[in-house]
């Protein structure tokens, strides 16, 4: 049966939390909306991944165009760091992966796309920030391996309205469905439901086949 899983993506205190060190807004403000798709996914018992950024305190991973930032000043979200830790809200729970990148998209260098096969996976919701870079490249990529991909636009954090319109413009224009929050809610708990049945549907045949073996 094919599975959808939420990708939560860079929801750290550095990003989401007013004493991070490159706080943005927005990420604060849609916690509580990514907070609801989180617990609608574990309700369905459907797979949820956590999808975060750090650089080591070395700065050999950073990207070439933010070194001259972090030789001038502290960096964000280095390793071992408060900054670096998601947000509370969101904290994972025992089972639910964190994929650690140092790119903007999820996929890059990581084991993202292995982890989603293993589990059946072929649809993902994006949630997090900041749309125009890691949210977005994430969902490129994500089509590109010929996943069915989800934006939900009240729990995908910007700059700005226009900046957050034309973003999910262009994304739709590449094949993403673009649903809000409320819709993705519904569509996870009866998706949740069907596995439920179809899982204990396999449980009750296995049973069948295992007495009418005598075992």
């Amino acid at each position: 049966m094919n599975r959808t899983a939420l990708i939560i993506i860079d929801m750290q205190n550095d990003f989401a939390h007013p004493d991070g060190r490159a706080f943005l807004p927005d990420a604060a403000h849609k916690v509580p909306v990514m907070a609801s798709v989180l617990d609608a996914f574990r309700q369905a018992k459907a797979p949820v991944i956590h999808v975060v950024r750090t650089y080591r305190r070395d700065t050999w991973d950073v990207e070439r165009f933010r070194v001259p930032y972090f030789q001038n000043q502290p960096g964000f979200l280095v390793e071992g760091t408060w900054g670096a830790q998601i947000v509370d809200r969101l904290t994972p729970e025992p089972g639910e992966p964190v994929v650690m990148k140092s790119r903007f998209s999820a996929f890059a260098f990581t084991n993202l796309d292995l982890l989603l096969r293993r589990a059946g996976v072929n649809k993902i919701v994006v949630v997090g920030e900041n749309l125009p870079n890691c949210p977005r490249t994430t969902m490129f990529d994500a089509i590109g391996l010929d996943y069915d991909v989800v934006a939900v636009p009240d729990a995908l954090a910007t700059t700005g309205d226009e900046t957050h319109h034309y973003n999910l413009q262009d994304l739709a224009a590449v094949g993403v469905r673009v649903a809000p929050s409320q819709d993705v809610i519904a569509e996870i708990l009866r998706e949740g439901d069907r596995y439920a049945d179809a899982t204990h549907g396999a449980m009750a045949a296995r049973r069948d086949e295992e007495r009418s073996e005598g075992r």
